[in-house]
């Protein structure tokens, strides 16, 4: 065992590490060190003595664990390590009801159901109690069920909650309760359990078998758990039923990086702590290794204006750095392009590679617009913990029917969305389509259309069926025909064969990113079909949008290439990751923080807590950005600048608007101040964080439009339809989706006049006179 092993930690870890006489709490700021700290604790429990087989401890991620397992190899060997409890909570706690199965009525070989165990199981339940397979979604029934679960609510506390049984009657999903129920009795019967089971037997175990508890008590000498901020209710009582009595508990965690709540998570496990052991000690480790000073002092800024937290002080003696930059574009889209340009000229005056290179964003919509300007760039780019965009189940169903719209011979598009929203045609009615389309040479399509020259043996019922399914392609056909554009048709699609109204029941995490990104789908068709009017070019067709889709998810595929790569994730999916460079994007209200947390604030304080992840996953350089406007929901919308950029103090911020590329980036009107833009005066920056000040709140429709007309008018004129007389070359003009760009040409001639504009963060464009609005600015 390694001697010196305390003399590598500093002042507070090892005050942390030492410290072995009763209940303690380890507030790990980002980036202190706090897995340094879980790994010598563990090591120095075995220099107290303590045998490696009775120390628990307990992590949320394999990954976590076997990063522990190996440090503690490092220092005390192979053998010793092999010996500890260590894994994930579902680990350890799988292996504990192995052991006592019977007890709970269970076999020791019981199956653990993955998550495609559990939906086929719900859909069958669903199905035998003939409730509306629309209204009881899988998604939505497993999260009512994990939910009630990690509350340890039993099927029969369940149905006789007043509060939950109201709930699910305003979601129309009365029968819940016997759902549950009858989930449960076909997991018992089938010997089976689920992730969440683990738990919640678990607790059944220790609660009604007093001598099995008493035996875990005494086994494990000391428990130590990670992440503690993010444990549920089950994962905290099991934890204080195995250690309430001896007091032989380190917990490790970061109240301020607590961003789970809609897993579960209970943030006042950590906060409350001290209820529960009323002994404990808590140890701070306040010094940050990854990050410069300007950017730990930044976040700390921001965070410092939670209420509920536990104060810490978390600083860096790392070089002070540059300060985090604030940056405002006109549009999404001319953001998407700031980002993928600054991304390319600080790669090349870095030195850094693409690994070392993060762009995070609220929700996984937001992506696309992002791809396409890194595509565009050249950028080589991959979705961390996700599919690129058009890679998403959602956007290739869609992208299916527009596919069968423009080909209706497309085999493998139809058996795609052929029972897509169901529709009742299973499978074995689809294999005799295959087979005589196969035996005919023809397309599936044909045989559909053409029974009498291709039977395939289906009856009545199903012809039917298919009928209508072939009725409602023919229609998309014959729309596409008709001369329809993209955007008209892709809606057209979208309504009628009801994909997103079939997402619209289930308000689960899972479904509401689903609806964003249909919707995203249908904002880009809308955005390419007017951007090209704009150039003058006709091919708005959905043909012509499918081509550069096409292009688009070729390039998404490429998943097998070793060539280093930009990243791009969720401010949820980075959390414990660590670039030089983050872009956070779409710093906006209602975007972050988002609008389902406006009117909650715990929900504020939680997206609170996301930012400050967001900004402390950054060791040398961070980017905030935001746009002016968004395309929305088929129009674009105005957007105020997010409340927390408010918070931030301003010492360790530089505001620019698209002056992002560097000193040879043409130069452009002076910076826009945000605050003013979000209070709507001409406030400082400062004034913004003075206590008298009100974070803004979400504004209607009508308020957005005045905001834009009045951001359009403060940068010289409303964005409108100006004729040639109007304009000269060398003319600055904003544009609301482009931002600012130089006229370089002026063509008056033939019907239709253009001008050529050499836009500040994207390529020179044509623009139609007749359909191009903005702004002149100098």
């Amino acid at each position: 065992m390694a001697e010196n092993y305390l003399d590598r930690l500093n002042e507070q870890q090892r005050a942390a590490v030492e410290y072995c006489d009763g209940p303690q709490l380890v507030i790990a700021g980002a980036g202190s060190g706090k897995t340094r700290v879980l790994t010598y604790k563990i090591v120095h429990l075995l220099r107290l003595g303590f045998e490696p087989w009775r120390i628990l401890a307990l992590t949320f991620t394999n990954k976590a664990a076997r990063e522990m397992r190996e440090r503690i190899e490092e220092l005390v060997g192979r053998e010793t390590a092999s010996k500890l409890w260590m894994g994930t909570f579902h680990s350890i706690f799988a292996r504990i009801l192995r052991s006592n199965a019977e007890l709970i009525g269970f076999k020791s070989n019981f199956t653990i159901y993955d998550s495609a165990d559990s939906k086929s199981l719900v859909k069958t339940i669903v199905k035998d109690m003939q409730l509306d397979e629309k209204i009881y979604k899988p998604a939505a029934v497993i999260s009512a069920i994990s939910g009630a679960k990690n509350a340890l609510v039993s099927p029969e506390d369940y149905a006789i909650s007043r509060d939950v049984i109201e709930a699910d009657r305003r979601a129309k999903r009365p029968e819940m309760y016997a759902v549950y129920r009858a989930y449960r009795d076909r997991c018992v019967a089938s010997g089976a359990m689920d992730f969440d089971d683990l738990l919640y037997y678990t607790n059944v175990l220790l609660r009604d078998n007093p001598d099995v508890l008493r035996h875990y008590r005494e086994f494990f000498r000391y428990v130590l758990v990670d992440e503690y901020q993010d444990t549920n209710f089950a994962q905290h009582v099991i934890v204080t039923q195995l250690t309430r009595e001896s007091g032989k508990l380190c917990v490790v965690g970061d109240d301020a990086q607590s961003i789970y709540s809609f897993r579960g998570a209970n943030i006042r496990n950590i906060l409350d702590l001290r209820h529960t052991y009323t002994d404990l000690s808590t140890f701070k480790l306040e010094r940050n290794y990854r990050s410069t000073r300007n950017i730990i002092n930044a976040a700390g800024s921001l965070i410092d204006k939670n209420r509920d937290q536990i104060p810490k002080q978390v600083y860096s003696e790392n070089e002070k750095g540059v300060p985090i930059e604030v940056v405002k574009c006109y549009s999404d889209f001319e953001e998407a392009y700031q980002v993928a340009s600054r991304v390319s000229q600080l790669k090349m005056r870095s030195g850094d590679s693409a690994e070392e290179f993060a762009i995070l964003y609220r929700t996984n919509a937001q992506s696309r617009v992002l791809e396409e300007a890194l595509r565009k760039r050249n950028v080589p780019y991959r979705i961390y913990g996700g599919l690129s965009f058009y890679q998403r189940k959602e956007v290739k169903d869609a992208i299916a029917y527009f596919r069968m719209a423009l080909n209706p011979d497309d085999d493998e598009a139809l058996k795609r969305i052929i029972n897509f929203p169901a529709r009742g045609i299973g499978e074995t009615t689809v294999n005799r389509l295959v087979r005589r389309a196969i035996d005919d040479n023809v397309s599936i399509w044909t045989v559909i259309q053409q029974p009498d020259l291709h039977p395939a043996g289906l009856n009545a019922g199903t012809m039917r069926k298919l009928d209508a399914f072939a009725g409602l392609i023919a229609g998309f056909v014959q729309s596409n025909r008709s001369g329809d554009d993209a955007s008209v048709l892709a809606t057209e699609i979208i309504d009628r064969t009801g994909l997103f109204t079939m997402l619209l029941h289930d308000n689960t995490p899972e479904s509401i990113s689903k609806q964003d990104n249909l919707q995203e789908l249908l904002n880009g068709v809308k955005e390419f079909v007017e951007t090209r009017t704009e150039e003058g070019n006709s091919a708005t067709g959905l043909a012509d949008f499918m081509a550069e889709v096409s292009l688009a998810t070729d390039q998404d595929s490429d998943s097998d290439s070793d060539e280093e790569r930009v990243t791009l994730m969720t401010v949820h999916a980075a959390k414990g990751l660590e670039f030089n460079n983050v872009f956070v994007v779409g710093v906006e209200e209602e975007l972050f923080p988002s609008a389902m947390a406006q009117d909650s604030p715990a929900q504020i304080e939680e997206e609170r807590r996301l930012m400050y992840v967001a900004i402390t996953r950054a060791r040398k350089f961070c980017m905030l950005s935001y746009a002016g406007s968004r395309f929305r929901n088929g129009q674009t919308v105005a957007c105020r600048p997010s409340r927390f950029l408010g918070d931030i103090d301003p010492e360790f911020l530089r505001l620019s608007t698209n002056d992002v590329l560097g000193a040879s980036a043409p130069k452009v009107r002076p910076t826009v101040n945000y605050a003013a833009s979000m209070a709507g005066s001409a406030r400082s920056l400062n004034s913004l964080r003075s206590p008298g000040i009100t974070a803004p709140r979400p504004v209607s429709s009508r308020q957005a439009t005045t905001a834009g007309a009045t951001a359009s008018s403060a940068a010289g004129g409303d964005y409108t339809v100006h004729s040639v007389g109007e304009l000269s070359e060398n003319m600055r003009i904003e544009h609301a989706k482009f931002g600012g760009g130089l006229i370089v040409k002026i063509d008056s001639s033939g019907p239709d006049a253009r001008i050529t504009v050499k836009f500040d963060s994207t390529d020179e464009r044509t623009l139609m006179l007749k359909f191009a609005k903005f702004a002149i600015v100098g």
